[in-house]
């Protein structure tokens, strides 16, 4: 029986990070496609319900009596709080999952874990406040980022500025009108503040790294084939190699390059929401190994992006005179920030087996 009882309190020790996560689950299976209104609509709902739980929250606090219904109704809002916030990041992170390689959307899956471990480990009420204003602000700001190309119908660097702007000026306001609700929240309010000009800016400085993707847009589809042609229906007839080694989905795709072959072909699918123009780019690269570089390979391929496809916006690109070693070709918008990434390796061989297929 003492087991139990102590088993139960654990329990309740990580109740808020459980319901967290089952907001984030249940919202990256159920909520729509990040593109479909209805999508938009329902995590702006989030937003307001977080922004308002955490201001009846202080308010309660700010009352200081402490009685039992209180303290149920404290615990009650705070796993609201803790359950929606993990509903409104899963907006962020369902277009994480659906980009084609790890390697350009690892911050975002960075960020899901930094909130997870943050709302395993902080107890205090005071930390608990700055915790659920700081995620809010990350929700919103990833949200307003989401939005503003499409408002707009356009994604490039001023778009993204805009959206960072929008977000510290919405977030300044929320924190001076939440500072009265309680004394705690009046006192903790200079950390909000730092929040709602740190957390932007940080997240500009990775964007114009090369850090962060280009979302909206997201690399739905990319590959490495021997031929790709375009029929007049609109499908692409592609041939490619079959791949029989295991767990071959995870690793680096090998392109055996025979005598007969007509080049290299990279095919992309690039998802963007209806009625967004953006001017994407193939960056071609190879790895030089004298110099331990990536150097480009001829100009970048240009194309303008027209969003709102089912399959997302499909074009493919030919280069000729490749040689052995390891490669890769960046999807960009206006040349600068990066939608997806695909690395290959090629290798000389005399014939390879390979299979016809429509895209």
């Amino acid at each position: 029986m003492q087991r139990l009882t102590k088993g139960f309190k654990n329990t309740l020790a990580h109740t808020s990070t459980l319901i967290f996560l089952a907001g984030f689950i249940f919202d990256a299976f159920m909520l729509p496609d990040i593109e479909h209104p209805l999508a938009r609509y329902v995590v702006l709902t989030y937003l307001c319900i977080i922004s308002i739980s955490i201001m009846f929250r202080e308010w309660l606090v700010s009352r200081n009596t402490a009685s039992e219904a209180e303290q149920k109704i404290y615990s009650v809002v705070t796993f609201c709080i803790s359950y929606f916030s993990g509903s409104a990041l899963s907006f962020v992170f369902i277009y994480a999952i659906r980009s084609a390689q790890l390697s350009v959307s690892w911050p975002l899956f960075l960020i899901l874990i930094l909130c997870i471990f943050a709302n395993e480990f902080v107890s205090t009420h005071d930390f608990r406040f700055t915790l659920d204003v700081g995620i809010l602000l990350i929700a919103t700001l990833f949200y307003i980022i989401f939005n503003v190309p499409l408002f707009l119908k356009v994604q490039n660097d001023i778009t993204f500025g805009i959206s960072i702007g929008l977000t510290v000026i919405i977030f300044l306001c929320y924190i001076f009108i939440l500072k009265f609700s309680s004394e705690n929240a009046y006192d903790n309010a200079g950390r909000g503040y730092a929040l709602a000009l740190g957390v932007p800016m940080f997240v500009a400085m990775l964007y114009f790294l090369n850090v962060l993707p280009a979302v909206p847009l997201s690399l739905k589809d990319a590959g490495i084939y021997h031929y790709v042609e375009r029929d007049v229906s609109g499908e692409y007839f592609v041939k490619k190699e079959i791949d029989t080694r295991n767990f071959s989905k995870y690793l680096t795709p090998v392109y055996h390059l025979t005598p007969s072959d007509n080049g290299v072909y990279f095919f992309s699918a690039v998802n963007a929401p209806a009625e967004l123009t953006a001017p994407i780019s193939y960056v071609w690269e190879y790895y030089d190994t004298t110099i331990n570089k990536w150097v480009s390979y001829d100009e970048p391929i240009t194309f303008i992006l027209e969003g709102g496809r089912e399959n997302g916006y499909r074009a493919y690109s030919q280069k000729q005179n490749i040689t052995e070693g390891l490669w890769r070709v960046t999807v960009k918008v206006d040349n600068n920030r990066i939608v997806g990434r695909m690395k290959f390796k090629v290798v000389k061989d005399s014939r390879v087996d390979l299979q016809e297929a429509r895209l």
